[in-house]
């Protein structure tokens, strides 16, 4: 079965920021993937990613449920997908450079532990299950379809719109990781 093209465009996004995360990973040691840059101030690449890979699946669960409920209630067809003016606006403000900085969650502020290859592969992770989430709106109007934003609880957000938040928030924070890289001093390696 074809996936309808607003669907495919989000596994493509998604597709790439898994190659952007490894073109900006592959050449780092495990110490310039952990560094901190600005004194500690600001996050590391590890954390970065980590971040993704955490945010992708807690943020993917709360549409992988609405998406449920919208077929248990019969919430089929629809067309492609169709932010509302401030789904719209919010994704705007995911996409790099970034303007407007905020404080990551409690629940999905990065770990300062794991390897590079254990974060790189649960964020790979985290697009595989996301990819196949994408492939099970096929039936569902995405439009319609509606979860609770589980970081705003008081935001009712389309299902097609809560789609296009997690590429174009790993873009924010892969732009974030690539202004790391570009404040590192030397080579890349160790």
């Amino acid at each position: 079965m074809t996936l309808r093209s607003d669907l495919q465009q989000v596994i493509d996004e998604v597709d790439a920021a898994d190659r952007a995360a490894d073109e900006i990973v592959a050449p780092l040691g495990e110490t310039k993937f952990h560094r901190q840059p600005d004194e500690g101030r600001a996050w590391s690449i590890a954390q970065c990613i980590d971040h993704l890979a955490t945010i992708n699946v807690f943020y993917g669960a709360a549409i992988e449920r609405a998406v449920e409920h919208a077929r248990q209630r019969g919430v089929r067809g629809g067309g492609p997908i169709a932010p509302t003016f401030f789904g719209a606006r919010f994704l705007s403000s995911l996409e790099p450079p970034v303007k407007l900085r905020s404080r990551a969650p409690a629940s999905v502020t990065p770990r300062s532990a794991g390897t590079r290859d254990d974060i790189r592969a649960a964020y790979h992770a985290s697009h595989d299950r996301f990819r196949e989430l994408v492939r099970s709106c096929a039936d569902v109007d995405v439009n319609r379809a509606r979860f609770q934003n589980p970081f705003f609880p008081i935001f009712k957000v389309r299902v097609g719109t809560g789609l296009r938040v997690i590429p174009a928030h790993d873009r924010r924070h892969l732009w974030q990781a690539r202004q790391v890289v570009a404040k590192m001093p030397g080579p890349a390696g160790k």
